[in-house]
């Protein structure tokens, strides 16, 4: 991915998303914070972030553009913000997990009276499925046949 940072502006994301993993119906929320009490903080999925696209261009792939989530985004997702003299916080939250929300996330600062993006950080998120009831059979009768020496290679 290809961000352009300004040399002169520093680094204010102070909560940053983290690499999770959770299971299929659970519930996740990645993290994003600044400290810069004028930025707006945006949410994108794995399509924008593994290309070299600039932010800019990737609004197909935007899942909050900083005031509310994006129109096909499905309501499973939400975002919690807070507001204060000394941050701004947007949180992601996806309920229940599905396996094709795993991917990767990233939170994009961009700030008031600054062109660009001012920081942005990514992290991967794995959703682990169920079991299935056929694939565990199917191991069952494989240790079986293992124990009695009648496996068929």
């Amino acid at each position: 991915m290809c961000v352009v940072i300004p040399y002169n502006i520093t680094s204010t994301l102070v909560r940053r998303p983290l690499n999770t993993a959770v299971m299929q119906g659970s519930s996740v929320t990645l993290q994003c914070s600044s400290n810069h009490s004028s930025s707006a903080i945006q949410w994108y999925n794995s399509t924008c972030v593994t290309t070299t696209q600039i932010i800019s261009q990737c609004t197909d792939d935007r899942i909050y553009s900083g005031s509310s989530l994006d129109n096909e985004v499905p309501p499973r997702f939400s975002v919690t913000e807070e507001n204060n003299a000394a941050h701004v916080t947007r949180d992601l939250n996806i309920n229940p997990v599905q396996l094709a929300d795993a991917g990767v996330y990233l939170c994009a600062e961009l700030r008031r009276g600054v062109a660009g993006v001012t920081d942005s950080s990514s992290a991967q998120l794995i959703v682990l499925g169920k079991q299935k009831t056929t694939l565990v059979n199917c191991f069952k009768n494989q240790l079986e046949k293992l124990r009695s020496n009648q496996v068929d290679f």
